[in-house]
């Protein structure tokens, strides 16, 4: 009889604690972690830079507000950027300008901010 009152006391601590880990419906807003993800997940087009330099300028009438050459360590595989701009609809995009065969990414948005650089 012992044996059969500390089973079933066994059984019955298992289900008040498997019942607790259920997930139940609380009205709570569902919450989802946030994360980066690498840059070459959100490139918006890639192409030869011909193309893409047509594209950022004819067709979203964009023009270049700065570009540089990148020489560092770091980014050996860059040779330069440009940063386009239309300051009419705010709308920008930069080019990135990859050294090995003929290719060029862009990547843009709309409503930029311009600010002075403090020294």
């Amino acid at each position: 009889m012992r044996k059969k009152l500390s089973q079933l006391l066994l059984l019955v601590c298992c289900l008040i604690f498997l019942s607790g880990n259920i997930p139940f419906a609380t009205g709570a807003p569902f919450t989802v972690n946030e994360s980066t993800v690498p840059l070459t997940d959100i490139l918006l087009y890639c192409n030869t830079p011909e193309f893409i330099r047509n594209m950022a300028e004819d067709d979203y009438k964009l023009g270049v507000a700065a570009s540089g050459v990148i020489n560092d360590d770091r980014h050996k595989m860059l040779v330069s950027m440009d940063l386009l701009m239309n300051p009419r609809n705010r709308q920008w995009a930069i080019i990135f300008n990859y050294a090995k065969g003929n290719f060029s990414c862009i990547i843009g948005g709309n409503h930029i901010e311009l600010y002075k650089p403090q020294n």
